[in-house]
């Protein structure tokens, strides 16, 4: 993979006031250091794969969820009611957020600022391409300088919601200009983003997932039954699983002897958890950055060792996991630079 004309990823993170956040918060996956041994997880000094660490409490959910507060600001994605509250924290007076994101395309760098009240209302927004502002929305002052929007008529536009979301539904940007290519391949990539929780009933929210329950999904996935007792196997689970239809739609059959019983009944929660990362496995070449929260909250080390290292192949992936595990954090897994431990918030 040539990374040099083909990385598309996040170098940095900062984010204020949120939540449980009430300083700023610098997550950098930016690095100097020149590890001879799991190589693969860094590519041109950008962290592909990351393991965030720390205990109960720590901050770990909501550093996920101010991550991907970019899904739901640029996208018609969601958070649930009980994500929403307290948007702000709660020892600040000021209820400002602010979020920062650093994205290298190829060669070129985008950062995107942007500041919220709550979680809907845009107060400011910043869009840098190589150092020069091509998107700004502010109080005093509002332009959009791309190729392609220069007839963009904002009368129309909310100024509450966010003047990128509104610039990209609402032209055709020159394709043949750099900076034009630059902000789409950005676009591309907030859609392409993932967040997966197991310990929330087995929640995502990002990429749109088809419609229908867990089972009926892998069903209808191209060997998708097949695929799922393989991709058990190798994560040490040995089931027979066969997809039928008995009338109620299609859901899988696990085969016990010459008995065939439904496999959910029989599923532990890790098995369960196993099986939705399976989904989002499947369907990695349509994204660009997962973020797996507590994605070890049911297995064992050596399960989630094996999750991690079956994720560190997708080189067109970034993957963040969060973990309150330390037996993980080990140079035979990843480099000491891929390892962060969140404490104090």
């Amino acid at each position: 993979m040539d990374m040099q004309e083909e990385n598309k990823v996040l170098a940095e993170f900062r984010v204020k006031n949120y939540k449980n956040f009430r300083d700023e918060l610098r997550f950098s996956l930016e690095t100097g250091k020149n590890y001879e041994f799991n190589q693969e997880a860094v590519h041109n000094g950008i962290i592909k794969d990351s393991v965030v660490v720390g205990y109960n409490a720590s901050g770990k959910t909501n550093l996920g969820l101010a991550m991907m507060d970019i899904i739901v600001h640029l996208t018609n994605q969601k958070w649930s009611r009980g994500h929403s509250l307290y948007y702000s924290n709660l020892y600040n007076r000021d209820n400002i957020v602010s979020f920062t994101y650093k994205f290298i395309f190829g060669t070129h760098v985008l950062e995107y600022a942007y500041e919220k009240e709550e979680q809907e209302h845009v107060v400011r927004e910043t869009v840098e391409i190589d150092g020069r502002k091509v998107i700004v929305n502010d109080i005093e002052v509002c332009f959009v300088n791309l190729k392609g929007a220069e007839t963009l008529n904002l009368d129309n536009w909310d100024s509450s919601i966010s003047l990128v979301k509104y610039v990209y539904a609402n032209t055709v940007l020159d394709k043949e200009d750099k900076d034009c290519l630059v902000f789409l391949d950005f676009i591309n990539f907030v859609n392409q983003m993932v967040w997966i929780s197991s310990t929330e009933g087995l929640k995502s929210i990002g990429t749109d997932m088809s419609a229908g329950n867990l089972f009926e999904i892998i069903c209808n996935l191209e060997n998708g039954v097949e695929n799922l007792e393989a991709f058990l196997r190798e994560s040490g689970l040995t089931f027979k699983l066969v997809a039928r239809d008995k009338g109620e739609g299609k859901t899988i059959y696990c085969r016990m002897g010459n008995r065939e019983v439904p496999f959910a009944p029989l599923m532990s929660s890790g098995t369960r958890s196993l099986a939705f990362l399976f989904l989002w496995y499947m369907r990695k070449k349509s994204l660009s950055f997962i973020f797996i929260d507590e994605f070890d909250a049911f297995y064992h080390t050596d399960l989630s060792i094996s999750v991690i290292h079956k994720l560190l192949v997708e080189e067109q992936i970034q993957v963040v996991f969060t973990s309150h595990n330390t037996d993980i954090i080990s140079n035979e897994l990843l480099r000491p630079d891929c390892y962060f431990i969140l404490e104090d918030n």
